[in-house]
């Protein structure tokens, strides 16, 4: 029987882990408080910093969107001699987390247009009012987006076709390195601005409000709903790497390591 390697063959996914393990550590402490002041003000009262939440999230939505379509390629070829790529059912599970933000990211992108296009009223500061319009239009936006996550999802699980193996016979540049390099890249662009904030919820988490001492109970209660925000924020987006890594003990390690060394620093 061949004894599994403690690492995966193909290392993007653990290299994605071993940044944000460093960014945990080092990087997003120092973002919190700008990028914390920037999501408070957004649904205060600094227009500008709506809008600039708005275009963040258009461009991580879009980065997503174009690693899920591009990472077929690659993955699929490098797959095409083990079979179908298969999806367990927490692979699904998992990725309730990413619908349920990417909803956020929508809404909060056509409330931004609707006002900035005029179609609705705005305050003083020009953040748009609240209106049945701006709903509805979130509300299709919504399925929209999904309708296509769930889409590119379900192709990676489909073989490639005759075209798309002729595209590969001649070279195409989506089956090569700068393919998986664009696909990875928007994935992890994704991933880490979620990171942000989900670092900025861990600081709320773990630290204790005035006059609540901070015992190991609350801390390992903290913990524990801390898991839970992570697997949304975190495991959720990395589910696209599972396909071809969770097989292994390494990936699990360093999985963890993230989680750890977004919590370290409270213990």
């Amino acid at each position: 029987m061949t004894k599994r390697e403690f690492l995966p063959t193909n290392r993007n996914g653990i290299a994605i882990d071993a940044i944000a393990i460093f960014a945990n550590l080092f990087l997003f402490p120092l973002l919190l408080s700008r990028v914390g002041g920037l999501f408070d003000a957004s649904f205060g009262d600094d227009g500008a910093a709506f809008m600039t939440l708005a275009g963040l999230m258009l461009f991580t939505l879009v980065a997503r969107l174009s690693g899920l379509y591009l990472k077929r390629f690659s993955l699929l070829s490098r797959l095409e001699g083990s079979g179908p790529a298969s999806l367990p059912l927490y692979f699904f599970i998992l990725n309730i987390g990413v619908f349920v933000l990417n909803s956020a990211f929508v809404v909060v992108f056509f409330s931004a247009l609707a006002g900035e296009l005029g179609i609705v009223e705005t305050y003083s500061d020009g953040r748009p009012r609240d209106s049945a319009l701006v709903t509805a239009l979130g509300l299709i936006g919504m399925i929209a987006v999904m309708s296509m996550e769930i889409l590119f999802i379900f192709r990676l699980t489909r073989s490639l076709t005759h075209q798309e193996k002729r595209l590969r016979a001649n070279g195409s540049w989506l089956f090569d390195w700068r393919g998986e390099f664009a696909a990875d890249f928007g994935l992890f662009a994704y991933m880490m601005i979620w990171q942000v904030f989900y670092n900025n919820t861990a600081k709320l988490l773990m630290t204790p409000p005035e006059n609540v001492a901070e015992t190991w109970g609350y801390r390992i209660l903290s913990m524990v709903f801390l898991f839970l925000v992570f697997l949304i924020f975190y495991v959720s987006p990395r589910t696209v790497f599972l396909i071809e890594d969770r097989k292994y003990v390494g990936t699990w390690v360093f999985i963890f390591g993230v989680y750890a060394a977004s919590v370290v620093r409270y213990w």
